[in-house]
């Protein structure tokens, strides 16, 4: 006895389309809640996160590392959902490394590193998080 069945075709839900570097940008423009941790020492605080208007793909970010708001940070997202901190220095301390975005544009993780004027370097991991309506 043969049985046939109807075939039946999924529902699955079709991976989101990679967005552009642009609409990226602007998916994780705003404030954020800042959650480091410095060597074993915990840091926590507000940054903001805004398009550089020089160039489509950078960032610029106002309160890196607690370094005040009179401090941006610049920084270069890619469509891999992957920042790119390229070295810059502000206040005698040299800032470099990465960040990965989430996919829902919620969390960014972060990996850097914090040279002082004496040539120490301090390693820096920890997560932004978006704060919606702030």
């Amino acid at each position: 006895m043969l049985l046939s069945f109807p075939l039946m075709s999924s529902c699955l839900d079709e991976p989101a389309q990679p967005q552009s570097v642009n609409e990226i940008v602007t998916e994780i423009s705003g404030d954020w809640y800042c959650n480091i941790d410095e060597n074993g020492f915990p840091l926590e605080f507000n940054a903001t996160i805004s398009a550089d208007p020089s160039s489509e793909s950078r960032i610029l970010i106002t309160n890196f590392h607690n370094t005040g708001n009179d401090i941006k940070v610049s920084a270069v997202v890619s469509k891999d959902l992957t920042i790119e901190i390229p070295e810059q220095a502000f206040n005698n301390q040299i800032f470099r490394g990465s960040g990965l975005i989430s996919d829902d544009y919620t969390e960014i993780t972060w990996n850097y590193t914090v040279e002082d004027e004496n040539g120490d370097i301090t390693s820096v991991t920890g997560k932004y998080t978006y704060r919606a309506g702030a």
